[in-house]
């Protein structure tokens, strides 16, 4: 059954849609959507050049509701709802360009907007490899949730709007245009210095403090997933990729044991009662973790693979007085322990941590007298290097060789990166097969409650067992 009428005002309150009829003197809002009866929205595009919308319509279900209006009021409208609602058609507004990233279930897009040549990044989410996925919906469901409660922010890579395909789901979402931190590191001849440093953990630390006061936790910091949006310029850095992030209140928890190896906080690596909450302590540990990386140019735990990287990073034993640590500055080290303190209820939060006197005082003369106490051969004897290039090489991070060779001996959940040193950055081929259009009606929906496959999918997760 489809309802027409005509658009002529509207107002939005959290998730829900307000529709009135300005004819109308009535204050009462002649109908109401949300996310919750609405399968998707479908736009309507006039034939003319140049493209306008005419038109909306309200799917839900068994009923759908149409309404039209001028391409200003509807584009307005599209702004303020499109990241609340499922649309379809996403090639009505998109052409891919190439991919950028890529894992076992998701391809993420460059993409162009046809209205206004903007480009975006888009996370191509394909629904079968997520079904066959144990909790692969949910996970899915959770993802976008957590994205629409933290976006917008400047610290993050924001959802701009979601849409759903008879294939695929598509999270569009700002493009970082450079790159992410782990190519930054490789690319980088020297270690940085002490200004550099302080600049990415000040962002970094921003970003956690904002995700954090809003309940939720990242749970997968690492390189891979700190994005820049500006080539060369380490002022535009962005957190990226919420997979895994939970809000704090919400145990048990989604995937409870997870992260990556290496990078993982210990109370979460040892964590026997899946039930039980932690903190978003958790994440300051894996800033601490990337921190330790640029200070020194290694990991904290370093192994020849997934399964010895673990059992370091459970068993935790850092000696902290061995002197590549005796070589860095008071308040870097200072800071480095608070943010890598095995007890979690020890750990700094974000707000301490930028508070904390490193990102205020000039290092430089601390270094020159820490690094006069020392004999050559101390300091030769420290496994600093000119280049990150030798830690780089047995990098801790997980790719699909490193997941497929340990998934049947690691203990937690962790994810391939999509940003990762393995993606692969091939053109687009086929618009189609990737900007689908949509059935009359989809064949899958992210509302659904049951979830139907419990089956695992090893090349992508894997799971406590």
């Amino acid at each position: 059954m489809l309802s027409k009428q005509k658009i002529v005002l509207w107002f939005i309150y959290s998730s829900f849609l307000l529709i009135v009829n300005k004819e109308s003197n009535r204050k009462k809002a002649d109908r109401i959507f949300s996310d919750t009866n609405t399968n998707r929205l479908v736009w309507r595009y006039t034939n003319q050049q140049p493209i306008k919308l005419k038109g909306l319509i309200f799917d839900c279900g068994n009923l759908q509701f149409e309404y039209f209006g001028e391409d200003e009021t509807l584009r307005e409208l599209k702004k303020n709802i499109s990241k609340l609602f499922f649309q379809a058609k996403v090639q009505e507004e998109y052409m891919a360009q190439q991919v950028i990233g890529q894992g076992n279930y998701a391809l993420v897009l460059e993409l162009q907007h046809l209205h206004s040549n903007q480009r975006f990044a888009s996370k191509c989410i394909d629904k079968k490899k997520v079904q066959a996925i144990e909790q692969g919906e949910q996970s899915v469901q959770n993802e976008i949730k957590i994205m629409r409660i933290l976006s917008p922010h400047k610290s993050l890579i924001n959802l701009i709007e979601v849409y759903e395909g008879d294939n695929n789901i598509y999270l569009i979402m700002d493009l970082a245009q450079g790159g992410s931190l782990y190519k930054e590191m490789k690319n980088k001849i020297n270690l940085y210095n002490r200004e550099e440093i302080q600049n990415i953990m000040y962002q970094i630390l921003e970003g956690l403090q904002y995700i954090h006061s809003k309940g939720i936790m990242h749970r997968d910091l690492k390189p891979e997933n700190i994005l820049f949006r500006e080539k060369g310029n380490l002022n535009s850095l962005t957190i990226a990729d919420f997979g895994l992030s939970v809000e704090i209140d919400s145990s048990p928890y989604l995937y409870p044991k997870c992260g990556t190896p290496g990078f993982v906080a210990p109370e979460i690596a040892n964590m026997i009662d899946k039930t039980k909450p932690y903190t978003a302590a958790c994440d300051i540990f894996s800033a601490g973790v990337i921190f330790h990386i640029l200070l020194l140019g290694e990991g904290l735990f370093v192994g020849d693979c997934h399964q010895e990287i673990l059992k370091m990073n459970k068993e935790f034993q850092i000696d902290f007085s061995k002197p590549k640590y005796q070589k860095l500055d008071f308040d870097a080290k200072d800071l480095l322990l608070k943010m890598l303190a095995h007890n979690y209820s020890q750990r700094y939060t974000s707000q301490q941590c930028l508070q904390h006197p490193y990102f205020q005082n000039n290092g430089s003369l601390q270094s020159q007298q820490k690094i006069q106490q020392f004999t050559n051969s101390q300091i030769q004897e420290s496994p600093i290097k000119d280049s990150f290039n030798q830690y780089l090489q047995i990098y801790n991070s997980p790719n699909q060789k490193l997941i497929s060779q340990d998934s049947k001996k690691l203990s937690i959940v962790t994810r391939t990166p999509l940003y990762g040193p393995k993606a692969s950055t091939p053109m687009v081929q086929n618009q189609v097969d990737i900007l689908e259009e949509l059935s009359p009606l989809s064949n899958f929906s992210l509302d659904q409650e049951q979830q139907n496959s419990q089956q695992k999918d090893n090349n992508q997760i894997d799971f406590t067992q």
